[in-house]
């Protein structure tokens, strides 16, 4: 019995463990991305550009590069102009990259931009945006990306997220493992906790790949789904100790 109360509490709090730091993964990613969006809306377009590429994380020990991808369907060669902008500092300040752009018919360009964690605005967020002018009958187009900046001088950014997420995997899958193990077996109110239990994982999943794409509206809402399900799984566990 004690030795089951032990693995309950230590699978709860491996668990808990493992879906904070998801949490803070893909939220930050998510916060970075939504501060983009926010970032030189004045440059507004037709169309969105799908093919902006920002890496999730950088630190400070690396630099990185955001890339577009620009592509003329047209059976004309076409010279729009394109405009890149990205924080120097502060949100306020940007460094800007303009030129037109000659494609060829059937042309697919590719365009890099180096950034560094000395770009960042509140030393936190690189915020980058590019816009492509219209091109008659091709619509204008432009995105924007956020990039998270950590100081972890030792690693670079796809290490670092690499390791998150495999804590974030061994936390959550072994304190749900433990917390299983002493529960068994699972009935009444136990099946409902495991049920909501493998809500938050998948949840959780979902927020971290979504962070990791840069998609951040679905991100945002499996992050509100997943704070709502954890108020009521405490409200109904304080409901039933009462």
């Amino acid at each position: 019995m004690v030795q089951q109360r032990v693995l309950r509490v230590v699978g709860g709090v491996l668990f808990a463990l493992g879906i904070m730091l998801g949490v803070l993964f893909w939220g930050s990613a998510v916060w970075a991305d939504i501060e983009a969006f926010l970032f030189d809306s004045s440059l507004s377009a037709d169309a969105s550009l799908p093919s902006l590429r920002c890496p999730v994380l950088v630190t400070t020990a690396e630099g990185s590069e955001i890339k577009a991808t620009f592509t003329n369907p047209l059976d004309r060669a076409i010279r729009p102009k394109y405009t890149f902008h990205v924080t120097d500092g502060f949100v306020s300040l940007m460094r800007e990259d303009a030129a037109f752009l000659q494609l060829d018919p059937g042309v697919h360009k590719q365009l890099s931009w180096q950034v560094t964690a000395e770009d960042a605005a509140w030393e936190y967020f690189i915020l980058a945006r590019v816009y492509l002018q219209r091109a008659y009958p091709l619509p204008s187009r432009t995105s924007s990306c956020g990039i998270v900046v950590l100081n972890v001088p030792s690693m670079n950014g796809n290490q670092l997220a690499v390791v998150v997420i495999l804590v974030t995997v061994l936390l959550t899958g072994l304190g749900f493992y433990l917390w299983y193990a002493a529960c068994r077996p699972l009935e009444g109110r136990r099946m409902q906790e495991a049920r909501g239990r493998m809500a938050l994982m998948i949840l959780a999943g979902l927020g971290i790949v979504f962070g990791t794409l840069g998609f951040w509206l679905p991100g945002l809402i499996c992050l509100i789904v997943l704070v709502l399900l954890i108020v009521v799984m405490l409200a109904r566990a304080a409901m039933e100790t009462a």
